[in-house]
């Protein structure tokens, strides 16, 4: 079962771009995104959707493999359908804009999982934010369903909805906004406060990215494998970083063992919100 606070980088491709998903586990992602959606010409959509399985099939399970489907009405049924099989770890549905939209798909998936012979509720659903009529109905999207693993959060559609530049002091709010709508419901929070076409300036995308670690975001979207490789590596603890954190949790420990509940190391506090932020450095050194 995926566990989706830890997926760092997420990366889309094409449902039909037969050679970038054949190297699809060696770009570093942990989560690869098959999209039926933007990436995917109008006039090749139909050939994209039929491709879905064959793809899948090639990443094999490897690595968590979401299916990015089309929000038009007149496609979701379709994509939803060519969605639910063995391999599909999520669908993410772009262009939420109430719980109802998240219910909607949430129905559709588990007609779908019933025809396919697919266990009900085994795929889940990432619902993406891309309008800021939205933002008055975060909680109740985020507690819509059982199947929701994560909000989304795209920045480029939020600023085209807003008649705005995708700047970074423009979507910061509301990228942080979701990012909290979501964590408060336990879900993973993806994405970044600005452009995530950026690809020719990668230390601007650095400072997206960490951005977006600051703001309380698990994971950040990615479109091209440069952007990976920051992604992960922001995340991966130093040396000095594991070692400090290894030292709190021993001690920390060890006092919880005295039945003490908060010591001083350094010249610190420790208590056990500090213990855990240790928890998770370490955590993402092991995965590293």
């Amino acid at each position: 079962m995926t566990d989706w606070l830890n997926i760092r980088s997420m990366l889309f491709m094409p449902a039909d771009a037969d050679r970038m998903i054949a190297g699809a586990t060696s770009r570093g992602a942990d989560a690869v995104i098959l999209d039926l959606e933007d990436a995917v010409a109008p006039s090749r959509k139909d050939a994209a959707r039929a491709a879905l399985a064959g793809a899948v099939a090639q990443i094999g399970g490897r690595l968590p493999v979401l299916v990015r489907v089309n929000s038009d009405p007149e496609r979701i049924v379709d994509d939803a359908r060519a969605s639910a099989i063995a391999g599909v770890s999520a669908i993410m549905l772009p262009k939420v804009g109430s719980a109802a939209a998240a219910i909607r798909i949430d129905g559709m998936l588990a007609a779908s999982e019933r025809a396919a012979g697919l266990p009900e509720g085994s795929i889940g659903l990432v619902a993406v934010i891309e309008d800021p009529a939205a933002m008055p109905f975060l909680t109740q999207i985020a507690s819509a369903t059982p199947r929701l693993v994560a909000l989304g959060f795209g920045s480029e559609d939020f600023a085209a909805a807003l008649g705005i530049q995708p700047t970074q002091a423009a979507l910061t709010l509301p990228a942080q906004t979701t990012a909290l709508a979501a964590r408060a419901r336990g879900l993973a929070a993806v994405g970044v406060p600005g452009p995530v076409g950026v690809i020719d300036n990668l230390e601007r995308f650095r400072g997206l990215a960490s951005s977006a670690f600051e703001l309380g975001f698990t994971g950040v979207l990615c479109i091209h494998p440069r952007q990976v490789a920051i992604v992960n590596e922001i995340l991966m603890p130093s040396a000095a970083e594991i070692e400090a954190a290894q030292r709190v949790v021993d001690l920390f420990d060890a006092a919880v063992a005295r039945g003490e509940g908060a010591i001083a190391v350094d010249g610190k506090m420790i208590d056990r919100p500090v213990a855990d932020q240790a928890r998770r450095i370490l955590r993402n050194a092991k995965r590293a």
